[in-house]
């Protein structure tokens, strides 16, 4: 039963197996590659036919750990980053680093987008630990451990990230180990 599972998949055509491809019907999908596809729209379906998620993913993981030591923040500071696009105001980043207060230990990385900020946070050893909190209108979060996707959670607003996370840092950064210590 598993090696029919394995041969269906991989007989699949690679979109198939990739969750941004539309899964309608077929025939549904086929009209509307057809239809209203402008040059832009086909440049970017031909640049994602053959993309690997799983590159991605780790190209995710080594651009965070590579910044966090690149800017090496000391042990419970903050360091911060202009990508030089603009400045995220000011108001809202000191609001966020006063209620983001990180755990002792914990490195903080503040990634300025101009109209989004990014908050990489991280434990030791730098990177094994990871948490990636993007502030935008409807702020998100990725935990990873060993750069592996461990939790996504998606947030309302700024002030509701903000409450929730405040509460849930420190067990993101020090998790119980095996033995439940």
């Amino acid at each position: 039963m598993a090696d029919q599972k394995k041969e269906s998949l991989e007989k699949a055509p690679v979109e198939e197996l990739k969750w941004w491809i539309d899964r309608g019907p077929v025939k549904e999908r086929e009209k509307r590659t057809q239809l209203g596809r402008g040059i832009i729209e086909k440049r970017v379906y031909e640049m994602l036919k053959d993309y690997s998620q799983e590159q991605a993913v780790r190209n995710v993981v080594d651009i965070n750990t590579k910044l966090l030591k690149e800017h090496d923040p000391a042990p419970s500071q903050w360091k911060y980053h202009s990508l030089g696009v603009g400045t995220y105001p000011g108001k809202r980043l000191n609001k966020i680093k006063a209620m983001l207060q990180l755990p002792p230990g914990a490195r903080g990385l503040l990634i300025d987008a101009g109209y989004s900020l990014r908050a990489l946070i991280t434990g030791d050893p730098v990177g094994e630990t990871l948490v990636d909190i993007n502030f935008t209108e409807a702020p998100s979060v990725d935990y990873w451990v060993g750069g592996e996707l461990v939790e996504e959670r998606l947030f309302p607003n700024l002030d509701e990230a903000l409450k929730k996370l405040q509460r849930s840092l420190a067990r993101y950064l020090n998790p119980p180990d095996s033995t439940g210590q």
